[in-house]
């Protein structure tokens, strides 16, 4: 770069290892995004596309994304990423914006204790917090342990949202059970798969699954790879869900499960 010659940093989405700088172009003064630094090797055959960094843990989504795959309101997910003095209620850095699957996990066990449960924000702050100070956990709301651990952290956090929903039992499993029961977890205890609920079905099917590693994290038809979109569109093209049933070679009833999720 020539002496003199102005600069400025250019905040790139990713990766973020990569060094970007902006140079006016002499020719017709517009801003030329140029590479002058690279501190990230080229992937290894092999290699993780992701690089560094796990699947679960490359952001994926958009807030709108995961408003969508969790079905609630965009507003409400807006609200919980807000940051006050004691941060966001879900884990996530103010410099980011996009989420990942872990958030989106995150998301997807508060949605369910404000649904079903009734337990207040500050209920689930305060049991978040708990944990996360006490034993240094980073997603302590989609940890397989929250269910029926032992220790004497999880218990009281366990205490803390049950006697807020009202339900009252510690010793019990359920409520909280249920929401655990639709995460898939790796042997670490991290989340791999989630399956969110169906409206209109049976509470205990999983028919669709978000798994960050299919599809770029999008819904897919449980154990098939099948984008839930993609069924979504034929179906308004004029498909019937026999006719992608067969095309795909699966059950009538996934078809409508899908359908039914992405109304």
């Amino acid at each position: 770069m020539a002496p003199g010659e102005s600069t400025s940093r250019c905040i790139c989405f990713f990766p973020k290892k990569y060094h970007f700088f902006h140079q006016p172009d002499a020719t017709n003064s517009t801003r030329v995004c140029t590479i002058i630094k690279c501190e990230l090797p080229l992937p290894r055959p092999g290699q993780m596309i992701y690089g560094e960094v796990s699947a679960r843990e490359y952001p994926l989504y958009s807030r709108r994304d995961v408003s969508r795959a969790l079905r609630m309101p965009y507003s409400t997910l807006c609200w919980w990423l807000k940051r006050n003095h004691r941060g966001s209620l879900i884990s996530i850095s103010p410099y980011d914006r996009a989420l990942n699957f872990l958030q989106l996990s995150e998301a997807f066990a508060i949605a369910y204790m404000r649904r079903n449960l009734g337990v207040s924000l500050p209920k689930i702050r305060l049991a978040s917090e708990y944990l996360k100070k006490n034993l240094g956990i980073p997603y302590p709301l989609i940890n397989p342990e929250i269910r029926v651990g032992t220790d004497v952290y999880f218990e009281q956090a366990r205490e803390i949202l049950l006697r807020a929903s009202g339900h009252g039992q510690v010793e019990s499993e359920e409520p909280i059970g249920e929401y655990i029961s639709r995460i898939d977890f790796e042997e670490g205890g991290l989340p791999d798969v989630v399956y969110p609920w169906i409206p209109g079905r049976e509470r205990k099917r999983k028919s669709v699954q978000i798994n960050p590693r299919i599809r770029f994290g999008q819904p897919t038809i449980a154990g098939t790879g099948i984008s839930v979109a993609v069924v979504q569109d034929r179906y308004e093209a004029g498909e019937s869900p026999e006719d992608i049933a067969a095309s795909y070679e699966i059950s009538y009833a996934r078809v409508e499960d899908a359908l039914a999720y992405a109304a």
